[in-house]
């Protein structure tokens, strides 16, 4: 479908989304924040080139949406402002909204997450081959030490890992964010253990976690997500939602209680939110701290001093913005 835009801004706005093409970044969520903007401006009848603090306000007031979509909104217009700016057309960057999120993540307690090793690593599951009791409790370990996503991990091949250095290149990515991340000596001693004992003779581009019923293709992530939920299970760790909205236990739980434990050690050696979030988020892939946010928000009450630090520090990142 072709794209038309008829606004003051939008020869400027088929430019920035050629530029995102060229980094070969997504441009659908763009392409529709843009779509909503060109209208309200041709609807305003607005003919200057600028973008200003009122005419994003009240256009932002016009949408119905949910709190995170409007903050997902205001990350692209800011983008788009600050490009804008570079070719010398004044324009402003919204400030994003603090959002009360109903979202609970669940964030196991370091028990709980014990008992999940000690049942992964003694557990076969009956409904496939043993090589996933083998295979399984590895991914495991790299999908915690690395907050990566289930997806993102069961893609990689031996080239993807240097375990000379310590570092994981994730190809792919959820939207083609690739990155780097750094992984624990711990964790590289594993990798090199479980190389050597499963692959006598290694290709650089074979999976870390091939499945031998799929000719050496790598599992599909349906089959760990219930192999997971199986040593959840026998962990005797409840899956109930406590709350509304609160986060079932699944593997991406992994990522939140890495993103959890990583503030909460980053706070032990004196760092602060602030200094740590820009890290944490590209580490985790995330577009901007507001997604790595929600990481960071849990019920538990053995992480309540984390949580407040929590709350306090965000405020500070995402101040309320009132768009009345």
């Amino acid at each position: 479908m072709e794209i038309i835009f008829k606004g003051a801004l939008s020869h400027e706005m088929y430019e920035y989304l050629d530029l995102l093409r060229a980094g070969k970044r997504d441009t659908e969520s763009y392409i529709s924040t843009f779509r909503s903007l060109d209208e309200y401006m041709v609807k305003s009848k607005i003919k200057e080139k600028s973008l200003d603090e009122a005419l994003v306000r009240e256009w932002l007031n016009t949408l119905t949406v949910a709190e995170t979509t409007r903050n997902y909104i205001i990350s692209r217009i800011r983008k788009f402002s600050q490009y804008l700016t570079a070719i010398d057309i004044p324009a402003c960057e919204p400030d994003l909204y603090r959002a009360s999120s109903s979202y609970i993540s669940y964030t196991f307690t370091d028990e709980e997450f014990g008992a999940i090793i000690a049942v992964a690593d003694n557990f076969k599951a009956s409904y496939t081959k043993t090589e996933t009791a083998y295979i399984f409790p590895i991914l495991l370990r790299m999908l915690y030490s690395c907050g990566l996503r289930v997806g993102e991990a069961v893609a990689l091949q031996w080239q993807d890992v240097d375990l000379d250095t310590g570092v994981i290149t994730i190809k792919k990515a959820k939207n083609n964010r690739q990155r780097r991340v750094p992984f624990s000596n711990s964790l590289r001693d594993l990798l090199s253990q479980y190389r050597c004992r499963r692959f006598s003779e290694y290709s650089d581009t074979e999976f870390l976690f091939g499945n031998s019923n799929r000719d050496g293709n790598p599992y599909l992530p349906g089959a760990f997500w219930y192999w997971f939920g199986k040593v959840i299970r026998k962990a005797n760790i409840s899956n109930e939602r406590k709350e509304p909205f609160e986060r079932c236990i699944c593997p991406h739980t992994l990522r939140h209680y890495f993103a959890f434990k990583s503030f909460q050690k980053s706070v032990a050696e004196g760092r602060t939110l602030e200094e740590t979030a820009p890290y944490l988020s590209t580490y985790l892939g995330h577009e901007s701290f507001y997604g790595t946010e929600k990481y960071l928000t849990t019920d538990y009450t053995v992480y309540l001093d984390s949580q407040d630090i929590v709350e306090k520090a965000t405020i500070s990142v995402f101040p309320e913005v009132n768009f009345e």
